[in-house]
């Protein structure tokens, strides 16, 4: 049995949907109409809103011209896109640790910097965060709120990476990074101050305090995003009535 959030729309739904978003020229080409907001009201209400959602998320992933962000519109997809966002990050992190020291580039160190799968440039992590501020289901709000706790974690943890330290390090005191572009020389000067103001040029006995400060303030953070999601106020984009 389909579950609400994978079932295919029924046809009444589909055309409502099709009306909105898609129009048919030809058998060869396809043009986008948008609407400013789909209307639910003209959905038949055996097809959750969700579905037409699903619908448009199935649409960006070959369709250029829809927005790249797929909505991950249940728990367990959030979960299982943020487990493997985290895993591909430390990936990332070890295959620069694992470069010799004396083979350091720009593109085995300071590009895969430049592309970490955990920051925001990445879509998935927006995809997995965002329905923490706007879901209308507790259970996925929560799992976004994890999800984005999670990567915040591994940030933390990123800049605590020694290993890489040294070998971005290492690349800036080479002939290659001299000759780099500002954009890209600053870049560089940037990542080693993040690392450093993480404690790695600090001793080790400071460096495991701060790390120790900064897993606390991620912590306050967390439970502080916690208590503004069971917070049940008013809408308050809502006009007042007088």
């Amino acid at each position: 049995m389909l579950s609400p959030s994978t079932k295919p729309l029924c046809p009444c739904c589909f055309k409502a949907f099709s009306s909105s978003i898609l129009e048919e020229s030809n058998a060869a080409t396809v043009t986008i109409e948008r609407s400013p907001l789909f209307d639910f009201s003209s959905v038949c209400g055996t097809c959750a809103p969700s579905d037409v959602e699903r619908a448009l998320a199935e649409k960006a992933k070959t369709d250029p011209t829809v927005p790249p962000i797929i909505w991950l519109l249940t728990p367990l997809e959030i979960q299982e896109t943020a487990a493997r966002v985290l895993e591909e990050t430390t990936k990332n992190l070890d295959e620069i640790a694992a470069v010799n020291l004396s083979e350091v580039t720009f593109e085995n160190t300071v590009f895969k910097l430049m592309t970490p799968p955990n920051y925001k440039t990445n879509p998935q992590v927006a995809a997995c965060k965002f329905l923490q501020h706007c879901s209308t289901d507790s259970e996925i709000r929560e799992a976004a709120s994890k999800a984005g706790s999670e990567f915040a974690k591994s940030r933390v943890l990123g800049r605590m990476r020694k290993d890489v330290y040294e070998r971005l390090k290492a690349y800036s005191l080479t002939d290659e990074c001299k000759n780099l572009d500002s954009y890209n020389q600053h870049f560089v000067k940037s990542a080693l101050q993040d690392f450093e103001r993480a404690g790695l040029a600090l001793s080790e006995e400071d460096g495991n305090r701060l790390q120790q400060l900064l897993e606390q303030d991620t912590a306050v953070c967390d439970e502080y995003k916690k208590k503004i999601l069971v917070m049940t106020t008013p809408n308050c984009s809502s006009p007042k009535t007088n």
